[in-house]
């Protein structure tokens, strides 16, 4: 199910998309409800894969990161409302401008969910 984007800038925390010393990494805010994220099928930038095994995710108040891959109906993440989650993409930097982010998750209830980004990523002040 595609996601419609009103639905999707409720839950991307905008401005949150930049580079990292090891890669880059966006945020989502979980403001609507109780959820079970059972998969992780695919990131996409500018149309081009992300290595799942790459990206790993990390919870405001929990200790720890998640792997993508290990992401399963076996071992599920519940995502809280209110909560808080950074998704990191280790090795691949963006270069400053605009890019679109295509995310494929599974949640237990809702099942395939398809989402679109279009977010710029700004010149890091230390480097320009």
């Amino acid at each position: 199910m595609r996601v419609p984007g009103f639905l999707v800038r409720r839950f991307y925390v905008a401005g949150s998309l930049r580079n990292t010393p090891t890669g880059f990494q966006l945020q989502a805010h979980n403001d609507m409800g109780e959820g079970m994220l059972v998969g992780v099928q695919r990131i996409r930038v500018d149309g081009v894969d992300v290595d799942l095994s790459a990206t790993s995710a990390t919870r405001d108040g929990v200790d720890g990161s998640i792997r993508a891959s290990d992401i399963s109906r076996a071992s599920p993440v519940p995502i809280h409302r209110g909560e808080r989650v950074t998704l990191h993409i280790t090795g691949q930097r963006l270069s400053v401008g605009r890019h679109e982010l295509d995310v494929e998750l599974v949640e237990r209830d809702l099942g395939a969910l398809q989402l679109t980004i279009d977010e710029t990523v700004a010149a890091d002040p230390a480097t320009a």
